[in-house]
């Protein structure tokens, strides 16, 4: 089977990785791999470099932003068309038998898109659920674009249903970023204690803050508000470096005037062990909720980016206040009751098997009989 798997970002790279692994090892698949998006921008760590340390063939690249653009929402549209466009040759050029897309991100998206046009299957990560911004609306779209789904949740799998999907082309899996952080190989802590400056045996939180697309003009705001709360608190604070979605110059603008540690990325296996040892995640990443109950780790969700998502009881909700922000941060951090709670909780999205049952559901599936012809389900 050959399978056409594209890369925007860290986000989605995070969750193929372990399914590209498993691929790559087994010679019943064939990869084509192309890579787009920030992974491909200096400003946001190059991750391009990372997929390709990390051993896989990179088989095309198509830019998808332009350095001096301006930081809108139309140009978000802009960059999505062209890789809608130049996708189409390299599907007409590698003529893969699956398109393997995923999430709510916009390369992602534009594959699923013109795939389903020139009548390839394609199988969809992490459909179903419930997010906020564009990415709402962006995620059920690509469902209504697919033909499988993986879903990693029972709740995710219900809303397919309801919209419209079949149950037969439906398969819980689970989250596959939760298998990279189950199977990726320890650091010694004193070894990046040294190489960030930290000390884990104290008080050190990871934050990882986007824009909200459909409140683009507000994100300065938000983000000098969480600075706000961070600057009260005695804790060590590392920020990631936001994904480019409109509204993020004036973040990142901000972490890097703030006097705070920042990354721009990092390679999975620092970032993984980095998180490993971080004692809460701040900010509004989906990370926030597929990945901190499996570290048993607190996570303080601002705002409206993950509204309406299925949470474990370690996520902490509050709006973009200053005062609300550092009440949650010291719960997460000093709340020894909380922390013992959070030290019990189960991962509502997994326990790091997703990418086995994709391999193995994929080996298995007989795409003669996927019809490309999607036909709304109404249970009859």
């Amino acid at each position: 089977m050959k399978v056409f798997v594209l890369i925007e970002r860290r986000a989605d790279y995070s969750r193929y990785k372990p399914i590209l692994e498993k691929m790559k090892a087994d010679p019943f698949f064939e990869i084509y791999l192309v890579v787009t998006g920030i992974c491909l921008l200096d400003l946001h760590g190059k991750d391009v470099n990372y997929i390709e340390n990390d051993g896989f063939t990179i088989d095309a690249k198509i830019p998808m932003f332009d350095s001096n653009a301006p930081d809108s929402g139309a140009e978000m549209v802009r960059s999505m068309a062209r890789v809608l466009r130049d996708v189409t040759f390299e599907l007409e050029k590698s003529k893969p038998d699956l398109v393997l897309s995923g999430f709510d991100i916009g390369g992602n998206f534009a594959v699923t898109v013109a795939a389903a046009h020139m009548n390839i299957p394609v199988a969809h990560i992490q459909g179903g659920e419930v997010t906020g911004s564009i990415d709402e609306s962006i995620r059920h779209a690509m469902s209504k674009f697919s033909h499988i789904h993986f879903p990693a949740t029972e709740d995710a799998r219900n809303r397919l249903v309801r919209l419209g999907e079949n149950p037969k082309d439906i398969y819980v899996v689970g989250c596959p970023s939760i298998d990279v952080l189950v199977n990726t190989p320890s650091i010694n802590p004193k070894e990046l204690e040294e190489e960030f400056g930290l000390d884990f045996a104290k008080p050190f939180v990871l934050v990882i803050q986007h824009p909200v697309t459909t409140e683009a003009m507000s994100s300065i705001d938000q983000i000098r508000e969480t600075m706000k709360a961070l600057q009260t608190i005695e804790a060590q604070v590392v920020f990631l470096l936001p994904n480019n979605d409109a509204g993020h110059s004036k973040i990142i603008e901000e972490i890097k005037s703030s006097g705070f540690t920042w990354i721009p990325s990092l390679p999975t296996l620092k970032f993984v062990n980095l998180y490993r040892n971080a004692w809460a995640l701040v900010g509004n990443s989906s990370s926030g909720i597929h990945e901190t109950p499996t570290l048993k780790i607190p996570a303080v969700n601002i705002g409206n980016r993950q509204m309406g998502r299925e949470r474990a009881a370690n996520v902490i909700d509050v709006p973009n206040d200053a005062s609300q922000i550092q009440l949650a941060i010291k719960k997460a951090l000093f709340d020894q009751d909380f922390r013992k709670m959070v030290s019990q909780i189960k991962n509502p999205y997994g326990e790091g098997q997703s990418a086995d049952q994709i391999v193995q559901i994929l080996k298995n599936l007989d795409l003669a009989t996927v019809s490309i012809q999607k036909i709304f389900y109404e249970g009859k």
